[in-house]
Order: structure tokens, then sequence, then C-alpha cells
């Protein structure tokens, strides 16, 4: 048999421009594919080049196909000179920031998904639950043009300038105790739950390692 090898199409570089053309057709779903679906691991590490995006790429499309929402988050090659150029030092005001990470990270969780729900939905008549996070959505999150890394950002600068800013005593923790604990998002928790129960979404988080520079800041964004 003769291959003209002009013709022979190897698929893409990688897995996340390859899944519209070969990847569905190739991939293997192995034990660790498996384990991952069955939420027996839900953090996957390996070298670059192991697989790690194949699944996750292959993961979502399953999730897809089966009526989920799926929201994939993968932070830029700059994300980490972003966090090293515009935050503070932990030493300027010690705001701990492994803990305002932890906040950053879910409020931009909750964001996203709020986001994508209303998105999905916005041509139906919405009540209840769906209102409640609808008419938050219209008021609070006017942020179409911000990436996720800045929405993150942005919730982070908000915790850096109470922690060493000019808020002082019983302020300064009322403050900080609303950004930690997501109170302008916690009541519409309930109504997400009641969501969830007919609609589940996927979050996956993938290449966390474009653009790693091993600073302080870097080990909190991945923590």
């Amino acid at each position: 048999m003769r291959i003209e090898l002009a013709r022979l199409d190897l698929g893409a570089d990688t897995a996340e421009q390859d899944i519209a053309r070969g990847l569905p057709h190739y991939f293997y779903p192995n034990s660790a594919y498996e384990k991952l679906l069955t939420r027996k691991k839900s953090i996957i590490v390996g070298n670059r080049g192991a697989g790690k995006s194949a699944i996750f790429r292959y993961a979502a499309r399953e999730h897809t196909a089966a009526g989920a929402i799926v929201i994939e988050l993968s932070p830029d090659e700059y994300s980490y000179e972003y966090l090293s150029r515009l935050l503070e030092d932990e030493s300027a005001g010690s705001w701990g920031k492994s803990g305002a990470f932890a906040a950053a990270w879910q409020y931009l969780i909750y964001n996203l998904v709020f986001k994508e729900l209303i998105r999905r939905n916005h041509s139906k008549l919405l009540r209840g639950d769906y209102e409640r996070i609808y008419n938050y959505v219209r008021d609070n999150l006017r942020l179409e043009s911000l990436s996720p890394i800045a929405m993150l950002l942005s919730y982070l600068k908000r915790l850096e300038r109470i922690k060493i800013g000019s808020l002082q005593g019983e302020l300064e923790i009322r403050e900080l105790q609303s950004l930690y604990h997501l109170e302008e998002i916690r009541e519409l928790l309930p109504s997400l739950q009641q969501v969830l129960k007919k609609q589940k979404v996927s979050v996956f988080v993938d290449e966390l390692d474009h653009g790693w520079d091993n600073s302080a800041d870097s080990h909190h964004f991945i923590t």
C-alpha cells in the first residue's frame, strides 16, 4: 500500500486545537479518564504533552453532549506576570494573599456560572430562582469585556485596598468579612442550588503551567 505523506494528516499540534478535527476519533478513555468522570480524581498532573488537555477537552465535549453547561478556564501565558505586576507584595500590610486568592477564585467561578446560566436562558421568561440570578447579573456583572483573569484581579484588588489602605478597626473587619464571605452573592447560592438540580454545570481549569514563574503569587494562584 502506498501512502502519500503530503496528504497524511496527523492532527493539530495540541489537543486544544484538535478537538474539532481528530481527537474524538482517536481518544482512548483509559482509567485516568474514568477516574475524572466518576470524581475519584479531579486534579490531573503530568508533564507537558502527557495528555492532560486532551482529557479535559474530551470530557468537556462529553459533558456538553449530555446537556451540561461547560465553563473552561485556561489562564493565559501572561497571567502570572499580571499578578506580580498589579498586586502589592504580601509583606505590604500582611494582607493574607492565600485566603484572598481563595475568595477571589470562588467569586470568579460563581459569577461565570451566573453569567452563563443567564446567557443560555436570556430568551426565556425567567421566574423564581432564575429571575433572582438574572437580576444580579443585570445589576452587577457589566464585565463582558473583562477576561476571567481580569475579573479575578479586580476582586483581589478590592481586598488589597482594604488590607493595606486607610480603613481601621471595626470598619476594616466588617469590609473584609463581607469580601471573604462573598456576601454580595451569598444570598443567591440557595437559588443556584435549586437551578443546578435541573441544569448541570461543569468547570474545567487547564493550562495552569503557562507562564509559571515560581513566584509567591503563582503559588497562591494555584492553591
